[in-house]
């Protein structure tokens, strides 16, 4: 699964337990795709995502918290 399709696939609860359950395989299988493989370098840039985008409202979505994990895992 790619960013771009987080949005129409991340709708419920279970879903985003499938998604993360897909980013631990996704760590596994493509380690080199991932920007930050520490915890201390994911939760940066998951906070970095956080306070860079302008698109998250007070009432998250099941998406918006499966794109935040995924940016955690790329973004700079």
């Amino acid at each position: 699964m790619n960013y771009n399709d987080i949005e129409s696939k991340v709708v419920s609860k279970n879903d985003l337990v499938q998604f993360i359950i897909f980013l631990k395989q996704d760590l596994i299988k493509n380690k080199k795709e991932w920007e930050n493989q520490r915890i201390q370098t994911f939760l940066a840039g998951m906070e970095g995502f956080i306070n860079d985008s302008k698109s998250f409202s007070d009432n998250p979505k099941w998406a918006d918290f499966a794109k935040i994990l995924y940016a955690g895992s790329r973004y700079e």
